[in-house]
Protein backbone atom coordinates (compact mmCIF):
# COMPACT_ATOMS: atom_id res chain seq x y z
CA UNK A 1 0.00 0.00 0.00
CA UNK A 2 2.80 2.52 0.50
CA UNK A 3 4.59 1.70 -2.71
CA UNK A 4 1.39 2.58 -4.47
CA UNK A 5 0.52 5.70 -2.18
CA UNK A 6 4.15 6.72 -3.29
CA UNK A 7 3.84 6.09 -6.83
CA UNK A 8 0.26 8.28 -6.66
CA UNK A 9 2.21 10.87 -4.74
CA UNK A 10 5.03 11.36 -7.33
CA UNK A 11 2.29 11.30 -9.94
CA UNK A 12 0.66 14.53 -8.44
CA UNK A 13 3.80 15.97 -8.12
CA UNK A 14 4.37 15.29 -11.51
CA UNK A 15 1.57 16.87 -12.52
CA UNK A 16 1.97 20.02 -10.39
CA UNK A 17 5.36 20.62 -11.83
CA UNK A 18 4.63 23.11 -14.52
CA UNK A 19 3.91 26.65 -13.37
CA UNK A 20 0.87 26.99 -15.09
CA UNK A 21 -1.44 24.11 -13.23
CA UNK A 22 0.31 25.81 -9.89
CA UNK A 23 -1.63 28.99 -11.05
CA UNK A 24 -4.64 26.89 -11.28
CA UNK A 25 -4.70 25.49 -8.31
CA UNK A 26 -4.07 29.04 -6.16
CA UNK A 27 -6.65 30.72 -8.58
CA UNK A 28 -9.37 27.71 -7.76
CA UNK A 29 -8.68 27.93 -3.61
CA UNK A 30 -11.73 30.97 -3.85
CA UNK A 31 -13.70 28.45 -5.25
CA UNK A 32 -15.29 27.45 -8.77
CA UNK A 33 -14.16 29.43 -11.82
CA UNK A 34 -15.58 29.12 -15.13
CA UNK A 35 -13.11 28.61 -17.85
CA UNK A 36 -13.52 32.06 -19.44
CA UNK A 37 -12.54 34.06 -15.97
CA UNK A 38 -9.66 31.36 -15.41
CA UNK A 39 -8.45 32.28 -19.05
CA UNK A 40 -8.55 35.86 -18.45
CA UNK A 41 -7.02 35.82 -15.18
CA UNK A 42 -4.07 33.53 -16.43
CA UNK A 43 -3.79 35.15 -19.43
CA UNK A 44 -3.76 31.59 -21.10
CA UNK A 45 -5.85 30.84 -24.29
CA UNK A 46 -9.16 28.77 -23.83
CA UNK A 47 -6.77 25.76 -26.01
CA UNK A 48 -3.99 25.92 -23.53
CA UNK A 49 -6.27 25.92 -20.30
CA UNK A 50 -8.40 22.99 -21.02
CA UNK A 51 -5.11 21.15 -22.17
CA UNK A 52 -3.88 21.52 -18.22
CA UNK A 53 -7.39 21.72 -16.99
CA UNK A 54 -7.99 18.22 -18.51
CA UNK A 55 -4.49 16.88 -16.63
CA UNK A 56 -5.42 18.07 -13.31
CA UNK A 57 -8.86 16.53 -13.87
CA UNK A 58 -7.63 12.87 -14.88
CA UNK A 59 -5.20 13.62 -11.90
CA UNK A 60 -8.06 13.91 -9.46
CA UNK A 61 -7.10 17.45 -8.47
CA UNK A 62 -9.68 19.66 -10.02
CA UNK A 63 -13.62 18.54 -10.65
CA UNK A 64 -15.87 20.08 -13.19
CA UNK A 65 -19.66 20.97 -13.35
CA UNK A 66 -21.08 21.61 -16.56
CA UNK A 67 -23.91 24.41 -17.13
CA UNK A 68 -25.26 24.71 -20.30
CA UNK A 69 -22.18 26.02 -22.62
CA UNK A 70 -20.29 26.64 -19.68
CA UNK A 71 -17.69 24.73 -17.89
CA UNK A 72 -17.01 25.94 -14.19
CA UNK A 73 -13.73 23.92 -12.32
CA UNK A 74 -13.14 23.68 -8.36
CA UNK A 75 -10.62 22.33 -6.56
CA UNK A 76 -11.37 18.30 -5.76
CA UNK A 77 -9.81 18.90 -2.47
CA UNK A 78 -8.86 22.29 -0.62
CA UNK A 79 -5.97 20.15 1.05
CA UNK A 80 -4.07 20.04 -2.31
CA UNK A 81 -3.92 23.93 -2.33
CA UNK A 82 -2.51 23.55 1.48
CA UNK A 83 0.02 21.03 0.33
CA UNK A 84 1.46 23.83 -2.24
CA UNK A 85 1.31 26.62 0.33
CA UNK A 86 3.42 24.14 2.83
CA UNK A 87 5.64 23.55 0.17
CA UNK A 88 5.97 27.35 -1.32
CA UNK A 89 6.38 28.37 2.99
CA UNK A 90 9.31 25.64 3.23
CA UNK A 91 11.08 27.10 -0.36
CA UNK A 92 10.66 30.53 1.21
CA UNK A 93 12.66 29.63 4.43
CA UNK A 94 15.23 28.01 2.42
CA UNK A 95 15.49 30.89 0.02
CA UNK A 96 15.99 33.10 3.25
CA UNK A 97 18.56 30.50 5.11
CA UNK A 98 20.60 30.66 1.87
CA UNK A 99 20.26 34.61 1.43
CA UNK A 100 21.12 35.01 5.00
CA UNK A 101 24.14 32.49 4.45
CA UNK A 102 25.07 34.02 1.19
CA UNK A 103 25.61 37.47 3.18
CA UNK A 104 27.23 36.68 6.27
CA UNK A 105 29.98 35.03 3.53
CA UNK A 106 30.06 37.83 1.60
CA UNK A 107 30.42 39.70 4.92
CA UNK A 108 33.11 37.87 6.26
CA UNK A 109 34.97 38.30 2.68
CA UNK A 110 34.41 41.73 2.80
CA UNK A 111 36.08 41.59 6.45
CA UNK A 112 38.89 39.39 5.18
CA UNK A 113 39.93 41.51 2.78
CA UNK A 114 40.41 44.61 4.56
CA UNK A 115 42.38 42.98 7.10
CA UNK A 116 44.95 42.28 4.65
CA UNK A 117 45.22 45.83 3.34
Amino acid sequence: MDDELTALQARICKVLSHPKRLQIIYALRMGERSVGELAQELQLSYANLSQHLRILSEAGLVEVRHQGRYSYYRLATPQIAEACDLVRRALRERLTQLGELAHANSKNLSEKGGETR
